[in-house]
Parts: C-alpha cells; sequence; structure tokens
C-alpha cells in the first residue's frame, strides 16, 4: 500500500509494495508540457547523505504530456534492510539529468521531500 500527500508530497510505501507516482510540473504559473525525449529521473536516498541513493529510475518521455507516470514492482520497492518501523528517505525528481538537469521535485523552500519506508505487511495511516 502507498499514500501520497499531495500537498507535502510525501510519499509513504510499505516495503516491497507497487507504487505509482504521477509527475507534473510547473513553468511559471502554466503546467509544464514534457517533450518527446524528456528524461525523467526518480531518486530515493539516504536522508541527509544523498549520495547514497537507494532507489534510482528514469523514465524517457514518449508522447507530449503535462505529467509522466512512474511505475515501481515489488523488487523495486524492496530497498536497504528489512526494517521493524518506518524509517524516513529523501527523494527527488529532475528533469534531463544528463543534459539540462533541473530539479522538479526535491528539497526547496518548503524542505525535504519525504520518502516514509513502512515495514513489510504494514498498514500504512
Amino acid at each position: 500500500m502507498y499514500v501520497i500527500d499531495n500537498d507535502t508530497k510525501q510519499i509513504s510505501l510499505t516495503r516491497g509494495d507497487i507504487l505509482s507516482v504521477k509527475i507534473n510540473a510547473k513553468l511559471g504559473d502554466e503546467d509544464y508540457e514534457f517533450q518527446v525525449g524528456d528524461v525523467l529521473r526518480f531518486k530515493v536516498m539516504e536522508r541527509k547523505k544523498p549520495k547514497k541513493i537507494y532507489l534510482q529510475k528514469d523514465i524517457s518521455v514518449d508522447t507530449e504530456s503535462e505529467y509522466v507516470q512512474f511505475d515501481f514492482d515489488t523488487t523495486e520497492t524492496q530497498f536497504g534492510q528489512l526494517i521493524n518501523k518506518p524509517k524516513d528517505y529523501w527523494y527527488e525528481v529532475e528533469l534531463n539529468p544528463e543534459t539540462a538537469p533541473q530539479t522538479i521535485i526535491g528539497y526547496d523552500e518548503d524542505g525535504e521531500k519525504l520518502f516514509t519506508l513502512y515495514p513489510e505487511g504494514s498498514v500504512i495511516r
């Protein structure tokens, strides 16, 4: 099971479950339209140690759209050690990370973007 808080952008996920995240971006006050060939990178990393990456996935845009969807399967979400209590990570989403990197979601004036991993079989509240 997973929960995404649209206001804070916090993601809560039970370890080993599927996750589907829809990403959109703003260009000023307007919605950004992703172009064919754009690449988005979703990363989950250790809090306060952003170089330690636990999950990374790139998506190449093949159709112009105002959003891109990342789908993670059960093997992709079994990162880190087995846990018996929730553990917080940071996450970010970058646009065109290899050619013209731009953070779409990440640490900003609203603070860190949390990705909370719950033990397998947990119910997220």
